[in-house]
């Protein structure tokens, strides 16, 4: 009887509530509706107009999130409900509305909607993202022998247009910029309009089958004996076919900014550098072998920041790579082996230099352990038309190890190099030893603890007559505490080294460094001090050379970031017991500005500002005091625009 009662209560709680429930889904449903685009649609749109009715509730607060990304500021309320029109350009695909809407009685209602998008009827990702930003600066108060213009302005438009459809897609992107000012300005910018930068990139990608093509500044990267981080303006082809690849390139061998030097691809091999590689991977690309052959020439070494040297140049380079990866990451072994030709100078009488480099390094992690091992020779007369910060003359080997548990970590390394590879009577050969024991221990709670200590040793032999020896000893240890609790960061270093000069001179000297450096983050603040303090000892004199640093870094903004500010400035003090020394100078940079609107015209972000620099200089000895302060008025703004 009593699991009759039982049935007959659940048959009348499933017919009587469940309806109810029913009901008030229904009517929830109904409250909050997607108009257009319709739910689950497919519609080509860029920027596409996202219209809600509401109905049966009036609500005291919404919240509107597109794609997870909050859109409720730039939400338009109507008389229906509230519409929606996307400042920047969505991307194609799937896109997610989430509702959250609050009646003036309190409840909660909310609704998750999904549609879909293309670019075009032809293709399926087609816009052009766009940004142009002005800064112009006047002069408010300036020294009269300053090297600042009196007026200046800059503009800058960053530009990334996209085409894609399937397996094709064409992209350029390209700042173009403008920049007058009273005073001459530095190579290589020029006043006026220049293209500071292009890349045309076309690709077809079907997953086993790949073409690139690139024109405009690109960046090359084949191994490091050959040509590494070249960034050059020319043309570069990457074709991959199953499990082989092909890269060609031709770049101009001179470093040109704006509207200079062409497409890069036009010449000859006298002023470019041209090459390619192939490379082909097996058993799923655990083996991969490489090939790279590198030719040019360059007028004179032109590159920025940098002076020239006279002298035409030619050389080329030829390269094998190996790399095995059998057995995932516990072994990775790879080698590369190159052979340059090179000629520093065509119209002197000496004739082209060959020499090789090789480099065979064996890594791998197993459980909590690593280790490395590196063998690396660089011949004297190797160099690589494009490689020009190449380290020649030098062999030699690494060795690292290390072990991470829970709470420790332990790392070791120790490395021998030597340079006169080749042992030239005329110089010295001079070996480097290094060994190195790194431990961290975060055991505790927000604070980590580490220690570490360096022994490093140099020291000549074979030298020439006439030729002092050298052998100078090296031990530092150092140690960090660093406490971290949400917006704060506390950190503390402090090191000691001692130097053993074991030659004639016995220059010996002991230094000792401390360094405070804590960090205060917040939403609209951040403050980051430092504080520094380094001692050095000269043991023969007894002389002590004191160097003391404070620096501070504020970031932050207020009323909704109407108003932002920076504040940066660096104290250093150096002192010698000796009186040969005693010297302050302070170098301050500061900067205010108030956002006059954020969005006018729906597009501008026009602010007005003030900026400047504060430097000071006095010498205690001399009682010279010198004093410059800059002030500057900055008028900005920004407008990013896309279609």
């Amino acid at each position: 009887m009593r699991d009759r009662i039982l049935l007959v209560f659940l048959i009348f709680l499933f017919y009587e509530v469940f309806p109810l429930y029913a009901q008030s889904e229904q009517i929830e449903e109904k409250t909050i509706q997607l108009i257009t685009p319709e739910e689950g649609s497919k519609i080509v749109a860029k920027k596409p107009l996202i219209k809600f009715k509401v109905t049966g509730v009036t609500f005291k607060s919404l919240i509107v999130t597109l794609d997870g990304v909050d859109v409720t500021g730039i939400l338009k309320i109507t008389h229906e409900g509230f519409e929606l029109k996307p400042i920047e350009v969505l991307p194609p695909g799937k896109h997610a509305i989430e509702v959250i809407l609050t009646t003036k009685n309190g409840k909660q209602i909310q609704r998750k909607f999904n549609f879909s998008t293309r670019h075009s009827e032809i293709f399926e990702e087609a816009y052009s993202k766009n940004e142009l930003s002005t800064v112009y600066e006047t002069v408010i108060k300036k020294p009269s022998d300053a090297n600042v213009s009196h007026s200046k302005i800059y503009s800058n438009l960053q530009s990334n247009t996209t085409l894609k459809e399937k397996v094709w897609k064409l992209s350029f992107t390209t700042n173009l910029r403008f920049l007058d000012q009273s005073l001459a300005v530095y190579p290589p910018e020029k006043k006026g309009i220049n293209l500071a930068n292009y890349l045309l990139t076309g690709e077809y990608n079907n997953n086993k089958n790949q073409v690139i093509l690139e024109l405009g500044d690109i960046q090359i990267n084949e191994t490091q004996n050959t040509v590494q981080a070249l960034s050059r303006r020319g043309g570069k082809a990457f074709f991959k076919f199953n499990n082989l690849s092909l890269n060609t390139f031709v770049v101009k061998s001179e470093q040109v900014f704006g509207f200079q030097g062409g497409l890069g691809i036009e010449g000859t091999i006298d002023d470019h550098i041209m090459g390619f590689s192939t490379a082909l991977n097996l058993f799923s690309d655990k083996i991969t072998l490489k090939g790279i052959y590198v030719k040019g020439g360059e007028e004179e070494a032109n590159y920025f920041g940098t002076s020239s040297v006279n002298g035409r140049k030619k050389g080329e380079v030829f390269g094998v790579f190996l790399k095995t990866e059998l057995f995932e990451e516990k072994l990775t072994a790879e080698g590369e082996i190159d052979f340059s030709t090179f000629d520093s100078d065509t119209s002197d009488e000496f004739a082209s230099e060959t020499d090789k480099a090789y480099k065979f390094r064996i890594r791998g992690y197993t459980g909590n352990y690593s280790y490395e091992t590196v063998y690396e020779y660089t011949g004297p007369e190797y160099d690589v038309i494009g490689n020009q910060g190449l380290p020649k003359d030098k062999e030699g080997f690494i060795l690292r190890t290390g072990a991470n548990f829970r709470f420790h970590s332990i790392n070791l390394s120790l490395s021998r190099y030597h340079d006169n590879v080749k042992g030239n009577k005329l110089y010295p050969r001079i070996y480097t030893y290094q060994g190195i024991i790194d431990y961290t221990f975060n055991k505790i709670k927000n604070l980590t603890i580490g220690m570490n200590y360096q022994k490093s040793i140099i020291d000549s032999t074979n030298e020439p007559q006439n030729t002092s020896p050298m052998r100078t000893d090296t031990d530092m240890v150092s140690g960090t505490i660093n406490y971290q609790k949400e917006k704060l960061n506390l950190g503390l270093q402090i090191s000691h080294s001692i130097q053993n000069d074991k030659t004639a001179t016995n220059n010996d000297t002991s230094t000792t460094t401390y360094t405070f450096t804590p960090t205060y983050t917040i939403e609209h603040l951040s403050i980051s001090p430092n504080i520094s303090f380094n001692r050095t000892v000269y043991k023969s004199t007894g002389v002590r050379s004191d160097n003391f640093t404070l620096s501070f870094d504020l970031r932050g903004d207020l009323f909704n970031k109407k108003i932002s500010y920076e504040l940066g400035s660096t104290f250093n003090k150096m002192k010698s017991s000796d009186n040969t020394i005693d010297q302050n100078t302070l170098d301050t940079n500061f900067r205010i500005a108030y956002l006059i609107k954020k969005n006018m015209w729906g597009l501008m972000k026009p602010s007005i500002g003030i900026k400047g620099t504060y430097k000071r200089t006095e010498d205690e000895l001399t009682n010279d005091k010198d004093d410059e302060l800059i002030l500057l008025l900055v008028l900005t703004t920004s407008m990013p625009f896309s279609f």
